[in-house]
């Protein structure tokens, strides 16, 4: 996801995706077109029981409790640059990369007091960056060390509940003691798991790497021209090519077997996309051109488009939350009920989104372009915000308009 000016590591992440889709080294989208599946009459009469009462997403005014929520800013974050990585279970700590005039690293935000705890300092915080993902009791994170590239990392997993501070991996050196090309991408984080994916030779070949935070150990699940994994449910996923430049279809594992697994049905249409969130039930995706965003609410239910970007507008980021989903365009953020399937621009312009099981953490976009600006950060939880349903011609049954 985009975080705003300043974040010199999803500057050159999004350079680079901007190609369209080619796998050139080991970052890259794949592809320029999707497929999408047949249902069978079962299949038809489960997604009509299962899907709710929109069938596209219609924009909508802002309530008055949206309004409140986005008028109230974390402190903390008008004090620093402040990005969020993730969120507490409870809702209560925003896990945070964060660079101020006392502390520059990775941090627990305490959002009702203000207090900072600190979980590690950047050694050279005019160089050092983070970028993580939360879940369950865990936090993990990738830190990189240059401004210049972002090969060269070491994976850090921390234990919210025990303080405990493991690392769980770094990038692998070539021949020539240079780190390997690696997709710039957090580690994804599911309970007692993270996943991520590194460079381990020429040609562009990344492998996939889940670690057991439990007990330390680490294994690799797969190797080849991948890309960033994720977890859905108890599967972690990843979009896989042929050879470079081939479109990517996604791939399974399964924690459970710990051997590779069936996808499910709402999986098995995404093609040459890395954007895909999903919470186990509710699934998002990205079309390959990042102009169209498909939309299920049950893993056995094939997704719908249910938003198209007018010409000359791309999508940047997608993430979900309960009830919600986020997503940042070239021209700015939006936040979408998925119980009624209105949406709202919540920034001006650009800005980002990063969701949790909790809440959707908004970032406002720098009004400077400095190296460290000041990136407003609001904290939204759809279940204490009221939402308008879309009108009738945006409703299941009815012509999409």
């Amino acid at each position: 996801m985009i975080r705003g000016w300043g974040r010199t590591a999803r500057a050159l992440r999004w350079q680079a995706l901007a190609a369209c889709g080619v796998l050139s080294g080991a970052l890259a989208l794949a592809g320029c077109s999707t497929g999408t599946p047949q249902a069978t009459r079962s299949g038809q009469r489960h997604a009509a029981a299962a899907w709710p009462a929109w069938s596209t997403l219609c924009p909508v005014q802002p309530t008055a409790s949206l309004t409140a929520a986005l008028a109230r800013t974390v402190p903390a974050s008008l004090n620093g640059e402040v990005i969020p990585l993730g969120m507490s279970a409870d809702g209560k700590t925003a896990f945070v990369s964060t660079w101020t005039s006392g502390f520059s690293g990775v941090a627990a935000l305490n959002l009702a007091t203000g207090g900072v705890r600190h979980i590690q300092r950047f050694k050279n915080p005019q160089e050092d960056q983070a970028d993580g993902a939360s879940g369950g009791q865990w936090l993990a994170w990738e830190e990189t060390y240059s401004l210049s590239t972002l090969d060269k990392f070491t994976v850090y997993a921390w234990n919210s509940a025990t303080g405990r501070l493991l690392t769980v991996g770094r990038s692998l050196n070539g021949p020539s003691n240079s780190p390997w090309p690696s997709p710039w991408h957090p580690p994804a984080v599911s309970g007692d798991y993270a996943a991520w994916a590194q460079g381990y030779g020429p040609g562009g070949v990344v492998e996939i790497r889940l670690a057991n935070l439990a007990t330390g150990q680490v294994r690799v699940i797969r190797q080849g021209h991948t890309q960033p994994p994720f977890f859905d449910g108890n599967l972690v996923v990843w979009p896989e090519s042929d050879r470079p430049g081939a479109q990517t279809t996604l791939h399974a594992f399964s924690l459970k077997t710990m051997k590779p697994a069936a996808l499910p049905t709402v999986l098995r249409a995404v093609h040459g996309t890395e954007f895909v969130a999903t919470d186990g039930t509710r699934t998002a995706y990205l079309n390959p051109g990042m102009t169209s965003l498909f939309y299920s609410p049950a893993q056995d239910v094939r997704a719908r488009e249910v938003l198209s970007l007018p010409s000359g507008d791309y999508f940047s980021a997608l993430a979900m939350s309960p009830g919600a989903l986020a997503w940042t365009t070239t021209a700015a953020t939006y936040m979408a009920s998925t119980q009624t399937g209105g949406y709202v621009q919540v920034t001006q312009q650009f800005g980002d989104a990063t969701g949790s099981d909790s809440a959707v953490m908004i970032s406002d976009a720098s009004s400077e372009k400095v190296v460290h600006p000041i990136l407003p950060l609001h904290v939204l939880a759809p279940a204490g915000i009221t939402w308008p349903s879309c009108p009738a011609t945006h409703r299941t049954g009815t012509k999409r308009t």
